[in-house]
């Protein structure tokens, strides 16, 4: 049997063992509840009332700050507490607006009715505010149109069909370039999780048939290296399966809830998120595996771990600094290192401010890298998987897998 072949086996005896496990079912439902609570929880017992303090500068916004109000209030029942309040803060010029947009003082300016500033395009949990306020204006000019001339059918149907206000952020940013942005974020906080949720199965898998001595059957037919790929192929893709599932659960509360405003991603932004979480999380799962044979028993697992857990720690933050400066001698050399790379490429490519050779290289660093690392791993694997006793040190299962 082929040394892949022999892997696969590996592998599906890890999904078959441990997907009957009442663990797995149990932390798979409440994995699942939980999402959902978290969902709809807060849709069903919010305050009632949003409340936005809106900037103004010169005339003509109070009346559309009324109407606004009046649409976001137009179903309450009388008694009830108002869906939407809306309070105005007036500023002397835009300059002194401006910055109290970016500092989070006020949700939106208006300039003399004409104009609505915000801080940035919206993207994730953005707020609805600045439709309310289009649709305020647009009933202000209905309103005058219709006083003036009743047969303007032409212009009204203008009016209904595109925003009133010239819509202007500081940042300067397309909305669907941020929208990307967010979302490769949003990507990259799902990879974090996953590596440290289920980089610790794959520790303790490892763990686990050590200490249990079953390793010593195994390897009287298995190479180490391939008990090493099939388990982390095995054990990967149980809790990868758990993670999907609660990725498409939580999809379609969001959905069906209108909790968050998601916007639509095109195909190729996909596809790269989904390379990067897989490059990425194998990565990991390699060295969390080769992290689990230098520890003789559960306690010291965890401890063997730290210092892949810090990495990855480090490589999320250095995932927020690439937000920030995409283009920055940070987020270019983190495109190169593997362990960094797959937190850094997709936040670049979403902001359109990685070159194609770039991508290219750092891909093929990245594949390269998990055979390399398999292959070292494959040999610590052997030299820690049959010393017991208490962890064991680098060098020294090193050494023991050349003897």
């Amino acid at each position: 049997m082929s040394g892949f072949r022999t892997a696969v086996v590996v592998a599906s005896r890890e999904i078959r063992e441990r997907s009957r496990s009442k663990a797995y079912r149990i932390t798979s439902i409440l994995t699942v509840l939980i999402v959902l609570a978290l969902i709809i929880v807060p849709s069903l017992f919010g305050d009632g009332t949003d409340r936005y303090t809106i900037g103004a500068v010169g005339n003509g916004n109070a009346e559309i700050i009324g109407a606004a109000e009046a649409i976001g209030n137009a179903n309450v029942e009388d008694g009830a507490d108002p869906a939407v309040e809306l309070t105005l803060e007036a500023y002397a010029d835009v300059s002194s607006g401006e910055t109290a947009v970016q500092d989070g003082k006020v949700e939106a300016l208006l300039v003399d009715g004409e104009k609505i500033i915000t801080k940035s395009a919206g993207g994730f949990g953005s707020s609805s505010v600045v439709g309310l306020l289009q649709r305020g204006a647009s009933t202000i000019r209905l309103e005058g149109l219709a006083a003036q001339d009743p047969e303007a059918a032409a212009q009204v149907v203008e009016i209904l069909t595109n925003d009133a206000l010239e819509s202007v952020t500081l940042s300067g940013d397309d909305t669907d370039r941020e929208s990307e942005g967010v979302i490769a974020y949003a990507g990259m906080l799902m990879l974090y999780i996953a590596i440290l949720v289920y980089g610790t199965w794959i520790l303790s898998g490892v763990t686990e048939e050590k200490t249990n001595r079953v390793v010593e059957v195994l390897l009287a037919s298995v190479k180490p290296w391939q008990l090493l790929a099939g388990k982390i192929i095995g054990i990967g893709s149980l809790g990868l399966a758990q993670f999907g599932l609660t990725i498409i659960v939580a999809a379609v509360a969001i959905q069906a809830t209108g909790t968050l405003d998601v916007p639509e991603l095109p195909l190729a932004s996909v596809v790269n998120l989904i390379l990067w979480f897989a490059l990425g999380f194998l990565v990991y799962a390699v060295l969390f595996a080769a992290a689990g044979s230098l520890a003789s028993r559960m306690e010291d697992a965890q401890s063997t771990s730290l210092p892949i857990t810090m990495l990855a720690i480090a490589a999320f933050f250095l995932s927020i600094i690439t937000l920030d400066n995409p283009d920055g001698p940070v987020a270019v050399i983190g495109a190169f290192v593997p362990l960094t790379a797959p937190f850094v490429v997709p936040v670049r490519v979403a902001l359109d401010a990685i070159p194609v050779w770039q991508y290219i290289v750092s891909i093929a660093i990245a594949a390269g890298s998990i055979v390399g690392l398999l292959l070292l791993a494959g040999r610590v694997y052997a030299g820690g998987l049959l010393q017991y006793g208490g962890r064991i040190r680098l060098r020294q299962a090193w050494r023991s897998a050349s003897e």
